[in-house]
């Protein structure tokens, strides 16, 4: 564990020593401003539900891009395979950057206290519904970000490697529009139950519900696992 906080402290080091984490948080709190003015005058209730929605959208797009050199940037400046051949378990160095970019898309979400904030100065909104919704945009950040990086583990560049990242996900967040399209009992139940928006769903009307913890969860250590298969290929390599 000591070996994996160190990667976790390290990868945190770069996002804050470089203009990317700043970057990022103005984009991501300008975006959650928007999203919660407009989630307000259209449909005139006093609730995140339309800012919170739309911000999983917008992970879809941000987080491939911050996790895209995890390993293409690595790679493509030779401080990859140095860590490869040094005693390393490659556990450690894939929980260490997935936690660090996590701990960074919740310093992202506390940005946006404010707006919760706003709504029980002026009214009286349910708190329980607030906090299981951040809960679920968390979950999706964990997810999120583990295709990203195996994404990021399969090319030497990293905007291929964030392209790839959204490539990857956006299956998942059209299934369930897809599955509206189809005739097939099976095949709609299908795309409904990989769909991004079936399991997010519980999470927004205030429900933690475990069939969708356990999606989650499988959905990120899966990619964790192909990113680690990907990598240790390449170390043999």
């Amino acid at each position: 564990m000591s070996v994996a906080w160190a990667i976790f402290k390290k990868e945190l080091r770069i996002y804050f020593v470089s203009p990317l984490a700043y970057v990022f948080l103005g984009v991501f709190l300008l975006l959650s401003g928007l999203f919660f003015y407009l989630g307000i005058t259209m449909t005139g209730e006093a609730s995140l539900r339309v800012m919170l929605g739309n911000l999983s959208i917008a992970f879809l797009f941000l987080l491939p891009l911050l996790t895209m050199r995890h390993f293409a940037e690595e790679r493509r400046s030779g401080t990859l395979e140095l860590m490869m051949t040094a005693p390393v378990p490659l556990w450690a160095l894939l929980f260490g950057k997935w936690a660090a970019t996590l701990a960074l898309c919740l310093a992202l979400l506390l940005g946006t206290l404010l707006f919760p904030g706003i709504l029980l100065y002026y009214g009286d909104p349910d708190m329980g519904v607030v906090l299981t919704s951040y809960l679920g945009l968390l979950l999706v950040c964990g997810a999120f970000v583990s295709a990203g990086m195996f994404s990021s583990s399969l090319t030497d560049e990293p905007v291929a490697a964030g392209l790839l990242g959204v490539i990857i996900l956006l299956p998942f967040w059209v299934a369930g529009s897809a599955a509206d399209m189809v005739s097939a009992d099976w095949l709609r139940r299908a795309l409904r139950h990989l769909s991004f928006l079936t399991h997010i769903e519980p999470f927004s009307k205030g429900v933690v519900d475990t069939g969708a913890l356990a999606w989650f969860a499988l959905f990120t250590f899966g990619f964790l696992f192909l990113t680690w298969r990907s990598v240790e290929s390449r170390r043999w390599r």
